[in-house]
């Protein structure tokens, strides 16, 4: 007779729900994950000695300290020789039995081993009756950028790519002058912020775009909506990098807004607003897979330092690609002829410019971060057309295509 399962119960580390076997201990993803990055890389708190000596590792929703959280993995048996790629959730009951009492198992996703979303399957806190937050001013907003008529810059430039590339060095200038604002807490009110900053800042970015300008209204505002979220990933990541290259800002520290930075292992989610919910149950739903979408992006923009030609480049292939792909027809039609004129201006740029006729393998280490930014986009559309049929969110938008990749 088979042994029974045992697929639940407290983290060794933390006292958390378990969700299986990492390095040989029962215990839940996130201390598993934290052992991984702390066994095989530089971890700076391996040299360290906490000075209370035995911190509660996970106190008031969030874990403690560092230092002491990697000394009870050690101390608990996690063993960086016992890595296995496919979980084992399936243990020996008497061994199990031994480690002390198991709790009852409480969810679908310890049975099948999947994200912590498959949690969020519970009918007394889906959402059938939903609030509406209208964005109809912003787009009003953005309409009245993409109207006006471009801005006239005065200094010689041989294409449109240059001077979309005057109009982000003016606005990095303007930058440098703005301290930058430290979020440690994302709520309600920042996340209304983050829409309206940054969408009005994708819109002006696009006004400064001559080809784009000349389109019919209602084509630009469809690219716009679709295509702002991926445009604010790169310009952001990009932007990281720079602080990162220069020492302003820590490795765990990425730019997020216009002006603001957060802390990706410190920061914290107020959900309350939108979903009924906890933090806990949706965060493998909400947050990005940080090493593989944001970390190696940034590692390759800081090591290859773009221009800003071709970053300008690098957001004109992401948000068109990505918006011709979605509507085809007509949009589809404008956006590979955008496309094709801005290829043309980058390749006069290294050719012309830079006397780099062979620049093909910079271009393509650059189009990995536009791969990887539209496969994390792809990822998180799949998780929206779960919530939508699940009714995780308590909130929805008056134009929800705005928020399709988000």
């Amino acid at each position: 007779m088979p042994a029974p399962l045992y697929l639940s119960g407290p983290c060794e580390v933390c006292a958390q729900p378990a969700h299986g076997r990492h390095f040989g201990v029962m215990s839940c993803r996130a201390c598993g994950a934290f052992f991984r990055r702390a066994a095989n890389q530089n971890f700076k708190a391996r040299d360290k000695t906490c000075e209370k000596g035995d911190c509660e590792i996970f106190k008031d929703g969030k874990f403690q300290c560092k230092v002491c959280r990697l000394k009870k993995c050690y101390q608990v048996g996690m063993d960086s020789g016992k890595f296995q790629s496919d979980r084992d959730l399936i243990s020996n009951s008497n061994n199990y039995l031994a480690r002390g009492k198991v709790s009852p198992p409480q969810s679908l996703a310890s049975f099948v081993g999947r994200p912590e979303f498959i949690l969020c399957c519970e009918p007394d806190k889906m959402s059938y009756v939903k609030t509406m937050i209208d964005v109809s001013d912003l787009i009003y907003k953005a309409s009245s950028y993409l109207q006006k008529d471009p801005i006239l810059i005065p200094y010689k430039y041989e294409n449109s790519l240059e001077k979309m590339t005057l109009a982000m060095e003016d606005m990095k200038i303007r930058r440098a002058n703005k301290p930058v604002q430290f979020v440690k807490t994302i709520g309600k009110a920042e996340s209304l912020i983050f829409y309206e900053t940054n969408f009005i800042a994708a819109a002006q970015w696009f006004s400064g775009f001559p080809e784009f300008t000349s389109l019919d209204m209602d084509v630009k505002l469809e690219i716009l909506k679709s295509s702002w979220l991926l445009w604010l990933r790169l310009e952001k990541l990009a932007e990281t990098a720079d602080y990162h290259r220069r020492h302003v800002l820590g490795s765990d520290v990425f730019m997020c807004s216009e002006g603001a930075c957060l802390n990706v292992e410190t920061f914290e989610l107020d959900l309350k607003w939108c979903t009924n919910y906890s933090v806990e149950q949706l965060r493998n739903f909400l947050i990005p897979v940080i090493e593989d979408h944001w970390r190696q992006s940034v590692a390759i923009l800081t090591e290859l330092d773009p221009s800003n030609i071709e970053l300008n480049f690098m957001l004109i292939q992401l948000c068109l690609h990505e918006a011709g792909k979605k509507f085809q027809g007509k949009i589809l039609d404008a956006t590979d002829k955008l496309m094709q004129i801005q290829a043309n201006n980058l390749h006069d740029y290294y050719t012309k410019k830079l006397k780099l006729p062979n620049y093909s393998s910079r271009l393509t280490k650059l189009m990995k971060v536009n791969q990887a930014i539209a496969a994390d986009a792809r990822e998180r559309k799949e998780k929206a057309y779960l919530a939508e049929i699940l009714n995780l969110f308590t909130v929805e938008y008056s134009h929800p295509e705005m928020f399709e990749i988000a």
